[in-house]
C-alpha cells in the first residue's frame, strides 16, 4: 500500500476505493440533501452510489477511457457531485468550469484539456457556448443535466453526442446488464499514481493554467485534512463554495470520506434563508461570508435600542473573554462562567440562531480573514479555523487546529506537508499533496517546483513562533516605492476593508513616494449611510460621487492611516460607481483581486492621483 494513501480509519488505494467503500458501509444512511421542486430532499449513500454506477457506466458506453477528460460547467447541485463520483470511478478525469465563466474561457479549457465529453446544465446555457466553434472539436458527447423543457428544441441528427442525463443513466444501465461487473472493475483498477483532476486557475494574473493531481495527492490531503480538524460523522455542512474551485471540491471529498451530510444551498442568495432551515454545524467559506455576515448583524445592533446596543456590547464582550479563555484551555472562574451563561442566553445564542443555532465550526480560506471578524465569532462562540493553500498544493497546506490556534496567522502545516521561507520572503511548500504539474506546460512546471521538490507559491510571508504561518502578500504585488520600502498592499487592503463603508480597495504606489487607493462600496451599507445623514438614496454611481460621503471616508481613511506606518499611509482615493466582483473579471471565484485587469481598465485614475501629489 502506498504510504500517500492513508486516513485516520482506513487506507484507500484511490478516491474511487474511498467512495464505494463508505457506500457500501453507509448505505441508507442520508449523503445529500437538495432542493428539488418546491421541497428539501434526501439522497442515500445506497441511492447515491447506484446513480454515479449508471452514469459511469453510461460513459463507458459513450467510449469514455481511463485518462480522457470530462469537463464540466454547471453551477452546484447534488449531479455535479455525482457526475464527478462517475469520472473518479472509472478513471476520467473531471474538468471543473466556473458558471461564472465567459465562453472565451471556456473554449480555451475545452481545447487545452482535449475535453471528450462537456456536461452543461441546460439546453440554452449549450447554446450560448457556440459548442460549434473550432475549440470545442474534442468534444463527442454533451451531457445536459436539466430535463428537456417545452421550449428546448429537440436533438436532431445533426446532434447525435447531445444526451440528456437521465438518458446516459438508461444507457448506462442497459450497458452494466451486457458487461456485469465492469463498473467495480474500472474502479479497482485505479491506483494511487493515477492522475485524478484538471483544475485551471482562476488566476489574478494571466491565462489559467491547468494543474494536473493524482488519486495519491487528494487522498493525502483528505487524511491530513481529517486529522486536523475536528469533523463529526453526525455533522451537517452547507455546500455553496462553487464546487469548481479546489477548496468547494475538497470541500466534496471531505464529506464523503467523513460520511456526514452534505446540503446544498439553493444560492447564494438564499443562504440565510438555508442556514435557518439546514442548521448546520459547520461550514467551509470564504472571508466574504462571514464578513457580509458580521455587517448584518452589527446592522441590527445599530438599529436597535440604547439598552439594547450596551447589553450586545457587554454579551460580546464576556463572551470573548470566556471563549478564549476555554480555547487556551484555561480555567474560567464562577463569576465569568455565571456572566457567560446569561450572556449566552440573553444574546449570543440569538444571535448564533441565525446562523441556524447549532453552528460550532467554520473553516475560512482562499482569501485572508481579519482579526476583528474572527475574534467577533469566536466571542460568539462559532470558532473559525482559517487555512491556507493553493490548488497546485491540493488545496490546503496548513490550517489553525482548535487546541493549537493564532487568530491572524493560516495555522500550522498539515501533517506530512513541510514549509519554509526563501530569501526573498516566498512561501515554499514541499510534501506528498503538491501537484503532478501543469497540463502540457512542462516549462512553467519546472519555474514553479524546484529541483528539490519545494513549490514556490507566489506568496510572501512568515513563519512565527510556534510555527504558525503568516500571509502578508502576493510576491508580485509588493510595491516598492521610491524610497525603497517594500509594502505588502493586501495588508493594508484588509485594514481598510474594515471599515463598513468599503466593500473593496486596491491599493497602489510601485516606484513612488506615496500610496493611493481604489475603493468601492458596500450597496447596503452606502444605502444606510445616505439614509442616515438624511438625504434620497439615488444608487450607488450617484452615492460614490456625492461630495459628503466622499468626505466622511477621506475622514475615515485618515483614521485608518493612524494605525498604519508613514510609509503605508494612503494619501488619495477614487470611489468607483460599482463593486468589483466575478461576473465582471476583478475578482476571482474566491474572491481574490485581479490587479492587472483592475489596471487595465482604472490605471487612469491611479496616475491622475499620483501626479497630483
Amino acid at each position: 500500500m502506498s504510504p500517500l494513501c492513508y486516513s485516520p480509519d482506513m487506507a484507500y488505494r484511490s478516491l474511487a476505493d474511498l467512495f464505494l467503500s463508505q457506500a457500501d458501509a453507509q448505505k441508507d444512511r442520508p449523503l445529500y440533501r437538495f432542493w428539488r421542486d418546491g421541497e428539501w430532499r434526501d439522497q442515500t449513500w445506497a441511492e447515491a452510489a447506484a446513480e454515479v454506477e449508471s452514469i459511469a457506466l453510461g460513459l463507458l458506453a459513450s467510449g469514455v477511457s481511463k485518462g480522457d477528460r470530462v469537463a464540466l460547467y454547471a453551477a452546484n447541485r447534488v449531479e455535479w457531485c455525482l457526475l464527478d463520483w462517475a469520472n473518479i470511478c472509472i478513471g476520467a478525469l473531471t474538468v471543473p468550469l466556473y458558471p461564472s465563466s465567459t465562453r472565451a474561457q471556456i473554449h480555451h479549457i475545452v481545447e487545452h484539456s482535449g475535453a471528450v465529453v462537456l456536461v452543461v446544465d441546460s439546453r440554452a446555457a449549450l447554446d450560448q457556448l457556440d459548442a460549434s466553434a473550432p475549440a470545442m472539436a474534442s468534444v463527442s458527447t454533451t451531457v445536459i443535466l436539466d430535463p428537456p423543457s417545452a421550449t428546448d428544441a429537440p436533438a436532431s441528427n445533426a446532434e447525435p453526442g447531445l444526451v440528456s442525463l437521465d438518458r446516459l443513466k438508461e444507457i448506462g444501465r442497459a450497458y452494466g446488464q451486457e458487461h456485469p461487473g465492469r463498473f467495480r472493475e474500472a474502479a479497482a483498477a485505479l491506483e494511487p499514481a493515477d492522475d485524478l483532476t484538471i483544475i485551471y486557475t482562476s488566476g489574478t494574473t494571466g491565462e489559467p493554467k491547468g494543474v494536473l493531481t493524482t488519486h495519491g495527492h487528494y487522498l493525502f490531503t483528505i487524511a491530513s485534512s481529517l486529522a486536523a480538524i475536528a469533523v463529526r460523522e453526525d455533522d451537517v455542512a452547507l455546500q455553496f463554495l462553487p464546487l469548481a474551485h479546489s477548496f468547494g471540491r475538497l470541500e466534496h471529498f471531505v464529506v464523503v470520506a467523513r460520511g456526514y451530510l452534505c446540503a446544498f444551498a439553493r444560492s447564494i442568495e438564499s443562504l440565510s434563508a438555508d442556514l435557518q432551515t439546514i442548521r448546520p454545524t459547520m461550514l467551509f467559506s470564504v472571508p466574504r461570508v462571514y464578513e457580509n455576515a458580521y455587517r448584518r448583524i452589527h446592522n441590527r445592533v445599530e438599529g436597535s435600542s440604547a439598552v439594547k446596543q450596551r447589553l450586545f456590547r457587554w454579551a460580546m464582550g464576556v463572551g470573548g473573554r470566556y471563549n478564549h479563555a476555554a480555547r487556551r484551555g484555561e480555567r474560567c472562574g464562577a463569576w465569568l462562567r455565571l456572566r457567560h451563561r446569561v450572556a449566552d442566553k440573553l444574546v449570543l445564542s440569538k444571535v448564533r440562531q441565525g446562523m441556524g443555532g447549532r453552528l460550532r465550526l467554520a473553516i475560512s480560506g482562499g482569501a485572508p480573514l481579519s482579526e476583528p471578524i474572527a475574534n467577533f465569532f469566536q466571542g460568539l462562540g462559532v470558532w473559525i479555523v482559517e487555512g491556507y493553500g493553493l490548488t497546485e498544493t491540493s488545496t490546503v497546506t496548513h490550517v489553525n487546529r482548535l487546541d493549537r490556534y493564532r487568530v491572524g496567522t493560516v495555522g500550522l502545516p498539515m501533517d506530512g506537508v513541510e514549509c519554509r521561507i526563501a530569501e526573498d520572503g516566498e512561501v515554499l511548500i514541499r510534501g506528498a499533496n503538491v501537484m503532478k504539474g501543469y497540463f502540457k506546460d512542462p516549462a512553467a512546471t519546472r519555474e514553479a517546483i524546484d529541483d528539490d521538490g519545494w513549490f514556490h507559491t507566489g506568496d510572501v510571508g512568515r513563519i512565527e513562533d510556534g510555527g504558525f504561518l503568516r500571509i502578508t502578500d502576493r510576491k508580485k504585488d509588493l510595491i516598492v516605492t521610491s524610497g525603497g520600502k517594500n509594502i505588502a498592499p493586501q495588508m493594508i487592503e484588509n485594514h481598510l476593508r474594515e471599515e463598513p463603508l468599503i466593500s473593496q480597495a486596491m491599493v497602489w504606489g510601485d516606484k513612488t513616494s506615496h500610496l493611493v487607493a481604489l475603493i468601492t462600496l458596500d450597496p447596503n451599507e452606502a444605502q444606510r449611510w445616505v439614509e442616515k445623514e438624511g438625504f434620497g438614496w439615488e444608487g450607488l454611481e450617484e452615492a460614490a460621487a456625492d461630495s459628503r460621503l466622499v468626505g466622511h471616508i477621506r475622514q475615515r481613511i485618515r483614521e485608518r492611516n493612524k494605525e498604519l506606518a508613514p510609509f503605508e499611509a494612503v494619501r488619495d482615493f477614487r470611489i468607483l460607481p460599482a463593486d468589483f466582483s466575478i461576473d465582471t473579471g476583478e475578482l476571482t471565484p474566491s474572491m481574490k483581486l485581479k490587479r492587472r485587469i483592475v489596471m487595465e481598465r482604472y490605471g487612469g485614475l491611479l496616475e491622475e492621483m499620483l501626479k497630483q501629489r
